[in-house]
């Protein structure tokens, strides 16, 4: 799957808000939990993605505004969204794995 960066928090947030049916599914990879969410709890787990980044980058000075950390499978049709920690920064010759992953249940295991 191909995923493609959101430049901004706020078009997360609209790309998020053509979430309109489905069970997804939200794993954290850090602590190795997973929850299964409607579509209106895809959306407001997004919402709080979108402020924990938001967070990261008024506490951290040295991450610009344009640094990104959400990616999504198709803009126009979301299924999956991947988002990175800070931790995920810096030099390193393989990128690490995302930190949460949101996904359509139908796409398990390939996201």
């Amino acid at each position: 799957m191909r995923f493609y960066g959101i430049a901004s928090e706020e078009r997360a947030l609209e790309i998020s808000e053509s979430i309109n049916s489905g069970e997804w599914v939200f794993e954290d990879t850090k602590e190795g939990s997973r929850e299964v969410l409607s579509s209106e709890g895809a959306k407001e787990k997004i919402r709080w993605l979108v402020g924990e980044v938001k967070r990261w980058k008024e506490s951290l000075t040295t991450l610009t505004k344009g640094t990104v950390f959400i990616f999504v499978h198709e803009p126009s049709d979301p299924r999956a969204f991947k988002v990175y920690d800070t931790s995920s920064l810096g030099c390193s010759t393989s990128i690490t794995p995302p930190r949460w992953k949101l996904y359509l249940r139908d796409l398990e295991g390939k996201v």
